[in-house]
């Protein structure tokens, strides 16, 4: 029997092969995985395209009326029906209305017979309004549509009553009731109001801000088939088309008001406008103070019979109007620069291009002159031009190659400004702001080196660097 053999087990190992393919996979997954992190993490760049733009600053309050007035009493008590529509002007003499002591002539009118319809005069006389209307109308004016409304109403309550009088003297003939009926006329000369809130006797001085609180102001309507007792208002005549609006003031645009009164050599004016109507008047005023509140008079020679009923107006003034760029306050950053004075520029050789002469020394300690060329950004009032800040170092000299002057370099100053990526990088470009509120701006437009009408430029500048590069963007 032979012996018997060793058995030995040896591991088979399986040799290593790379799979490109899944390398190559992992790869790219890394490489756009590291892209989409550093998208992510990057600022969104917005761009905002400048505007030629026009602001107005307007600050709203409250105005109270202030006409002559003169409420006219009943000398009778009755059923009035009276001639005239609101806001019409009468004259002296005019027949206001007449007065039914006991109703019993209403009460014969309306059971009369008689023909109620216009005669062909009086409805050529109304199609002739409407047809003028229609050949004038404008979709931008509501106003006019209103005013065409009053005036056919108007219109209409006239012709209604001259049919009712011929009817009246009819009736007067054939009963015997004249004593019940009377036509009253007026002393005087107006426009009639038929409104009444007993706020007609006080004066613009008497005003405080308690009145302007609307939870207690009532205003009462006397044109009404009620009957009227005797000494109660009948109408109301207001005998001066001027008229004054007491304005309550916030301190803030009281401030601003007196501001621009000290700076009047005379008669001090502003831009008002009626908010509900539109209308807007350039207007002298005065303001004055009370122990509860800030107020200014306002003077008016127009539009009384727009407001013949109205006490309280909402009014805008309009304290500034300004036309420019229209620019975010978020993209203004302001820029350091060198200032030199602007006669020490000069041009350079063949060149013709402008610049400054610098000081040097060479190995021997001799002075030497270099020029340098410098574009001057923005040049003041007073002849200081400004310059690039990388194009010196702090205390060179300068020479004015004419007188021989020395300067040295060091002053700085700032300029606002805002970054433009028209050319795909950011570039300073200066601004003069002219108004500013708190979301936007108006800048000067034709600066040198300044923005302009149409340019790109990044909504918020704290999120760029000048010369970077703007590779996307997202517009606005």
């Amino acid at each position: 029997m032979g012996g018997r053999r060793n058995k030995k087990v040896v591991p088979f190992r399986i040799p290593f092969h790379l799979n490109i393919g899944g390398f190559a996979f992992l790869v790219i997954f890394i490489y756009i995985c590291s892209i989409f992190i550093i998208y992510m993490n990057k600022p969104r760049i917005s761009v905002y395209e400048v505007l030629e733009k026009k602001i107005s600053d307007n600050n709203s309050c409250v105005g109270m009326v202030f006409r002559q007035e003169t409420i006219v009493n009943t000398n009778n008590s009755g059923y009035l029906n009276f001639y005239y529509g609101d806001g019409t002007k009468i004259a002296k003499g005019a027949k206001v209305y007449t007065l039914d002591e006991t109703g019993e002539i209403y009460n014969m009118l309306k059971e009369s017979n008689m023909d109620n319809s216009f005669s062909k005069e009086e409805r050529e006389m109304l199609w002739d309004n409407i047809a003028d209307f229609r050949s004038t109308y404008s979709k931008n004016q509501y106003q006019s549509v209103s005013d065409f409304v009053y005036d056919i109403d108007n219109s209409l309550l006239e012709l209604s009553n001259s049919s009712i009088e011929k009817k009246m003297k009819k009736i007067l003939e054939n009963n015997n009731v004249s004593s019940l009926y009377h036509s009253i006329k007026t002393d005087m000369s107006g426009i009639i109001s038929y409104s009444i809130d007993g706020y007609e006797n006080t004066k613009p001085e008497d005003v405080t801000s308690k009145m302007f609180s609307m939870d207690k102001y009532e205003k009462k309507q006397l044109r009404s088939s009620e009957k009227v007792e005797k000494g109660e208002a009948a109408y109301k005549l207001v005998t001066d088309e001027s008229w004054k609006l007491v304005l309550n003031l916030s301190e803030d645009l009281y401030k601003r008001l007196v501001d621009i009164e000290k700076k009047s050599k005379n008669t001090s004016y502003i831009s008002i406008t009626f908010t509900r109507e539109d209308l807007s008047a350039t207007v002298p005023f005065h303001t004055f103070t009370k122990k509860d509140g800030y107020f200014a008079e306002v003077d008016l020679n127009n539009y009384i019979i727009h407001f013949i009923n109205d006490r309280f107006l909402d009014i805008e003034i309009n304290l500034t109007t300004v036309e420019g760029l229209k620019i975010p306050n978020t993209a203004i950053i302001e820029k350091e620069f060198y200032t030199v004075p602007e006669n020490y520029f000069t041009e350079g050789g063949d060149s013709g291009d402008t610049g400054l002469i610098q000081e040097a020394y060479d190995k021997s300690g001799e002075v030497t002159f270099k020029f340098v060329r410098a574009d001057k950004y923005y040049v003041s009032e007073d002849g200081t031009a400004y310059i690039d800040k990388d194009l010196f170092s702090d205390g060179v000299w300068i020479r004015n190659q004419e007188t021989q002057e020395r300067y040295q370099i060091g002053k700085t100053s700032k300029l606002k400004g805002v970054y433009n990526i028209n050319y795909g990088y950011c570039l300073f470009r200066m601004v003069k702001i002219l108004y500013k509120n708190e979301e936007y701006c108006i800048v000067q437009s034709g600066l040198e080196n300044g923005a302009a009408n149409y340019d790109h430029i990044v909504v918020d500048a704290a999120t760029v660097t000048e010369d970077a590069m703007i590779h996307n963007y997202k517009g606005q």
